[in-house]
């Protein structure tokens, strides 16, 4: 259990960063996209967040997203988040709503974990950070651990849609679009478990509606403790419009935060995630 010295501290960063989110910005992509078979035990908090560069022609843009999640079983994940921005203006993300479903979580050397993703981006916001469009993704996910895991893989498949009113239209019509999604990650060891290597390639960011055809991302990633990860990651894309067409590539820097409370239980919990559905005692126990 962490000494309530500890936590005070980490609850007085997270609302430090909190704060400063109120005046930094954010215009691209999460530390990393392609998402892991993998949740929070029941009763543990997590929260994400990223603060960042975006490099758009000759201009550089400062930005900040945060991320929570909440397991309410041993399968369910409930995550949102969002982000504020500056772009010539003030500018303001979708929020989303995300619940992850774990079918069953990956053993080390075994079978792979699988889990589901279902989510939502709201059309509030505004600014360059925007899509005057409701956006929906519909995820598989598979994850491998490998090596003792010194190797973790990460696939996902599925589909993304957005939808936009006529008002947003060039032709005054209903907008709709729907297109596959795909996204390959690697999390490898370097001398130490807790030193990382990762990269990925993905078909845009599920969570922008009207965002990019594809993207890449590859950095380092430091495992301080169970409870804490610090990414730095550096990707590009190339910019879009309000309806996807492609222009010159936007490259960005970020570094990504990852805090890990136990706020609802008793004991620590399992640093490799909940079991998920097909993975729980009372199943084995059948």
């Amino acid at each position: 259990m962490r000494s309530a010295r500890y936590s005070a501290h980490l609850w007085a960063f997270i609302t430090t960063c909190g704060l400063c989110a109120l005046s930094s910005t954010a215009l691209a992509v999460r530390p990393f996209v392609t998402d892991d078979a993998r949740i929070i035990e029941r009763g543990q908090i997590e929260l994400e967040m990223w603060p960042e560069f975006t490099l758009q022609g000759r201009s550089l843009y400062p930005g900040f997203h945060m991320m929570g999640g909440v397991s309410l079983t041993e399968w369910l994940e409930i995550i949102v988040g969002g982000g504020v921005g500056w772009h010539d203006g003030l500018t303001v993300a979708n929020p989303v709503f995300q619940p992850k479903f774990l079918l069953w979580r990956a053993e080390d050397d075994g079978i792979p974990g699988l889990a589901l993703v279902t989510g939502i981006t709201l059309p509030v916001g505004q600014g360059e950070m925007f899509d005057a469009a409701t956006g929906f993704f519909g995820l598989a996910l598979l994850t491998s651990r490998l090596l003792d895991d010194y190797l973790l893989l990460h696939l996902n498949g599925g589909f993304t849609a957005a939808a936009a009113p006529g008002s947003v239209s060039a032709t005054g019509e209903a907008f709709f679009k729907a297109r596959p999604y795909w996204g390959v990650g690697f999390d490898a060891g370097v001398v130490h478990q807790d030193f990382r290597l990762i990269g990925e390639v993905y078909a845009g960011d599920p969570f922008e509606a009207l965002g990019a055809r594809y993207a890449f991302q590859w950095g380092g990633r430091w495992l301080a403790s169970d409870t804490l990860n610090l990414d730095l990651t550096f990707g590009a894309q190339p910019q879009s419009d309000a309806f996807g067409e492609r222009g010159p590539f936007e490259y960005w820097a970020q570094v990504g935060i990852r805090l890990l409370f136990d706020t609802f239980r008793d004991t620590p919990g399992d640093p490799n995630g909940a079991p998920g559905i097909l993975n729980g005692p009372a199943m084995w126990a059948r």
